[in-house]
């Protein structure tokens, strides 16, 4: 048995919640990592360039979370393929899926780059950012859209590799990754003496790396999911089925990162304070949101791969055990957080006062709500399991992004403040998780009730 495979059994035997954070911990390291390392990227470009050019990297940040989401959540119809085959044990179909897989992510990192190229500017422009830092922006936005090919590679050989059970190897050649690109990092600004294109070019070669690295992993894999590049097949079917899975998700997702966008100017208008606490704090409190993600992905693949061997039991102890772990977990870690922030925002900022306070006032009122966010990633996590992804899009699309339109356009205007703007945050995840819970367990239920086996299973 290769270690793909025994990982996978460990998923369908054995303790469910001792497996469960086996495999939720490398993933949250890599999240872990991977922060520090955008921590490390803003700290550079704070401390050597000051709030302007850390303000230009952060007016970049929801532009590049709408594009890369709009084209990486395209791989959660691979997740979701490659997890219920693997349970099946239906390796024809992973071997179509992986070639499938691996020749959109190409394309489509290939398309992403040259409408980054095409549109950065422009892009920037709709979101009102300040014309002191636009130039600056820009540039880092240009630089960064070269990576976009090594990124979809990386984000389909990862979804491959962790939804067959190893969640191990990606955790250690984004670490890899992570660490080359704070080495160039600190390389390039005394090379360059330009921190905004140092941390853009840094981020750009250690993407391709990363990139290499798990294209190495693929080409040398036992068993189905191994990638024989001299022998690519493009399946219509398989690639249509990851479109009808994939889309409702890209869209759903891409709602939050496009209603940013929207409200982008609201944060520009907070001036260079408001926009250097912000991004300083987004990059604090991402340690918090990680786990969130960790635990949606770690449900969405043992729920997944049992649903495919139809264990009913260990399917429904994921969910229950995946639902307790999160609260408990999001309680601690958000107020510890909230604890420690003022310092931890100094180090980005030292002695903005203002800046700070900004970005205090943001973790305080969002971090305090990070369970709700956890439900949200548990719960859709489960509905990818079930291949309701149109759910998950119905969701953010009525529960954030018309909700935080209606709030900015009716609500904040009657008190436009710091705290009415960001207090949109909690509700609209509060409305989120109401919905994707109770949708979850209704179908849940469902499931355990067939007699007949899993009524979702793809059919061939």
């Amino acid at each position: 048995m290769n270690l793909t495979k025994a990982k996978s059994e460990r998923i369908l035997n054995g303790p469910i919640l001792r497996s469960m954070l086996v495999f939720a911990l490398p993933l949250i390291l890599t999240s872990v990592l991977q922060q520090l390392y955008s921590t490390a990227d803003t700290l550079i470009v704070g401390a050597m360039g000051g709030k302007e050019a850390l303000s230009a990297v952060g007016a970049t940040g929801s532009i590049i979370n709408l594009c890369v989401t709009m084209f990486v959540n395209i791989f959660t119809g691979t997740n979701i393929l490659v997890a219920r085959y693997t349970g099946e044990k239906n390796e024809a179909a992973l071997r179509r899926i992986v070639s499938t897989t691996y020749i959109m992510s190409l394309v489509m990192g290939i398309a992403l780059t040259v409408f980054g190229e095409i549109v950065a500017r422009e892009l920037l422009i709709l979101t009102e950012c300040p014309e002191e830092i636009l130039d600056e922006a820009a540039k880092y936005l240009m630089i960064y859209f070269i990576a976009a090919p090594g990124s979809m590679v990386t984000n389909f050989a990862a979804s491959v590799i962790r939804n067959s059970g190893d969640s191990r190897s990606p955790f250690i050649y984004l670490s890899i990754s992570g660490a080359m690109n704070v080495i160039f990092n600190i390389l390039f600004v005394l090379i360059l003496g330009d921190p905004v294109a140092a941390v853009a070019w840094a981020t750009v070669i250690s993407i391709y790396a990363g990139a290499v690295l798990f294209f190495i992993h693929m080409i040398r894999l036992g068993g189905a999911t191994r990638l024989f590049p001299l022998s690519f097949c493009f399946d219509r079917e398989i690639f249509s089925k990851t479109l009808r899975l994939g889309i409702p998700t890209t869209i759903g997702n891409a709602c939050f990162a496009f209603t940013n966008i929207l409200i982008q100017p609201v944060v520009n208008s907070f001036g260079t304070d408001g926009l250097s606490g912000m991004s300083a704090a987004s990059a604090v409190e991402s340690y918090v949101f990680l786990i969130c993600g960790a635990m949606g992905t770690t449900v969405a693949v043992f729920m997944g791969q049992n649903m495919g061997a139809d264990n009913k039991q260990r399917v429904k102890e994921a969910l229950v055990k995946s639902y307790l772990f999160i609260s408990v977990a999001t309680a601690i870690l958000s107020v510890g957080m909230v604890s420690v922030a003022r310092p931890i925002l100094g180090l980005f900022i030292p002695g903005e006062e203002a800046a700070i306070e900004f970005g205090y006032l943001r973790i305080k009122i969002c971090v305090s709500a990070a369970i709700l966010q956890g439900i949200m990633n548990v719960s859709s996590g489960s509905l990818q399991a079930h291949r309701k992804t149109l759910l998950i899009m119905i969701s953010n699309l009525i529960g954030v992004c018309l909700f935080r339109i209606i709030w900015m356009l009716l609500i904040y205007p009657l008190n436009p403040s710091p705290v009415n703007f960001l207090i949109c945050y909690p509700v609209s995840w509060a409305l989120c998780a109401v919905f994707l819970s109770v949708t979850s367990v209704i179908l849940t239920k469902k499931y355990l009730k067939n007699t007949t086996g899993d009524i979702v299973a793809v059919k061939e």
